[in-house]
């Protein structure tokens, strides 16, 4: 069974932390993170309104570049794979005392190095794509997160959910569960574990999850994601 991945999916740390933080005057948000398990990988991002708008409402402009490493077997032939890559996207922002929520699409690129080469891997040399995506939370108390990309083309998909309660106030502390599944046209991966989330002094926000993933074919594997965000 081989493991294909592509760039954006492992976005979701810090996208679903970001916003509890955003004011009236905020623009924008940046990001970074990586998460490491099942191989491991990085990313670095950011989120502008366009003028008019702010963070949170109306329209907004998002661009971040990722990278890792994975290896998968095929035929008995283990396969070390690295990717690059990035994307931009139109965003539109919705917010209120109900929540928030974002959609966008935009331009994806993906550019993946195998060793030995695998000319089976549809994810091998450079890949363009279109992105869709969605990501927000509702609710305050006790949040329900999630957040979906799809790539157009490639069928590359990821979704996950987190759901926990505010456990301080004033740090802006939660904790909680979370589960997702992504895949392709050749593989599907489920994840469930737990995360916590709080404010880190200022406007920067921190996240920090772990658990395990299950996939057709491979053993259970722990995970473990760090994320990390400031609105401005």
């Amino acid at each position: 069974m081989k493991k294909i991945n592509y760039v954006a999916v492992i976005l979701t740390a810090c996208l679903s932390a970001m916003p509890s933080l955003a004011s009236a005057e905020d623009k924008g948000v940046v990001y970074t993170g990586g998460s490491a398990g099942d191989g491991a990988n990085g990313y670095l991002g950011g989120v502008i309104a366009v003028p008019g708008s702010r963070l949170g409402k109306g329209f907004a402009l998002r661009a971040g570049v990722s990278g890792g490493e994975y290896r998968y077997d095929t035929n008995g032939q283990r396969i070390d794979a690295t990717y690059i890559g990035g994307e931009v996207a139109v965003v539109y922002q919705f917010s209120g005392d109900w929540g928030w929520a974002n959609v966008s699409a935009g331009p994806r690129v993906t550019d993946t190095t195998l060793k030995p080469d695998d000319p089976g891997n549809r994810a091998r040399g450079t890949q363009f794509d279109v992105a869709l995506q969605t990501d927000g939370s509702v609710g305050n108390a006790w949040r329900a997160s999630w957040f979906a990309s799809l790539g157009v083309d490639n069928r590359a998909y990821i979704t996950q959910v987190r759901f926990g309660p505010l456990v301080d106030g004033e740090a802006d502390t939660r904790l909680g569960i979370e589960g997702g599944i992504q895949g392709d046209r050749s593989y599907t991966k489920k994840s469930a574990g737990v995360f916590a989330s709080t404010r880190l002094g200022g406007k920067w926000q921190g996240l920090l999850s772990g658990g395990v993933t299950d996939q057709k074919g491979r053993d259970v594997k722990p995970y473990v994601s760090l994320g990390i965000s400031r609105v401005f």
